[in-house]
């Protein structure tokens, strides 16, 4: 390892695990000593680290207002960063919620963390095509019943125990922060990305079950009996229109495949 190389590691070890390095490699003098200029690198790696988290995590920041902060500094103190990018850094903060005290008794901090987390990576999602509503209407009627449905891979969803979209939601709109409500049982919340915009709502289970279904690469029949266990027979199909408009408004519908 040559010189430069040494004084690098020496400086990541001093700043991350507050070790001060030899002497010789910070010096000091009339207007700082070595420990009071090593320090204002320490100060600026973990300030670096806590702005990066903030951009990232607003729905957490709206969630638990005045302790953000202290949870940031917990968080940093006991993940150094692994990751040359930064944009990386907050990958951890869920898990950490769930084990950490006093966070691991407060689960709807992780599943926000887990929302925020989402909306974030779905930006950088790969760019995928999308159909419109031409490509559905030049298909035969008698074709659709083993039509399949190929969804976009920068779906996700979460199950949701509270309102977390509701506290994302408030952060992103500036609004109040709602009250926390705990569900009876889980919602599922989908997150995906149209263009430049990331968007995420929750969804109503009959659709959850459709879009499941199609997820695993049942055909169209399927998906409207599936969707007939939630709906009579005259309003089924209307549903399942309805839910086509909206998927390809969305963007959500990749490609087509028949057989």
């Amino acid at each position: 390892m040559n010189t430069l190389q040494a004084i690098q590691q020496q400086m990541l070890r001093a700043v991350i695990v507050e070790r001060t390095p030899p002497i010789q490699t910070i010096r000091s003098d009339g207007i700082a000593d070595a420990e009071s200029r090593l320090d204002v690198y320490r100060q600026g790696y973990r300030i670096r680290l806590r702005d990066a988290l903030k951009n990232e995590f607003t729905g957490l920041q709206c969630m638990t207002g005045q302790q953000f902060d202290s949870l940031l500094d917990k968080y940093v103190d006991a993940h150094p960063s692994e990751h040359y990018n930064i944009r990386w850094y907050g990958s951890g903060l869920a898990a950490f919620l769930d084990y950490a005290r006093p966070w691991r008794d407060k689960p709807h901090m992780a599943e926000m963390a887990r929302l925020d987390w989402a909306i974030s990576t779905a930006f950088d999602a790969a760019d995928e095509p999308s159909l419109g509503i031409a490509e559905l209407s030049a298909i035969p009627p008698d074709a659709w019943a083993n039509l399949h449905l190929s969804l976009q891979e920068n779906l996700q969803f979460l199950a949701c125990m509270h309102n977390t979209d509701a506290f994302r939601r408030a952060a992103d709109a500036g609004a109040k922060r709602p009250r926390l409500h705990l569900f009876t049982r889980a919602h599922q919340v989908m997150v995906w990305r149209k263009a430049m915009t990331v968007h995420y709502r929750q969804l109503d289970d009959d659709e959850w079950q459709v879009l499941g279904a199609a997820m695993r690469g049942m055909p169209f029949a399927a998906l409207c009996e599936t969707l007939a266990q939630y709906h009579d027979e005259s309003a089924a199909m209307p549903r399942m229109v309805t839910l086509l408009q909206g998927w390809l408004e969305a963007g959500l519908i990749r490609g087509l495949s028949a057989g």
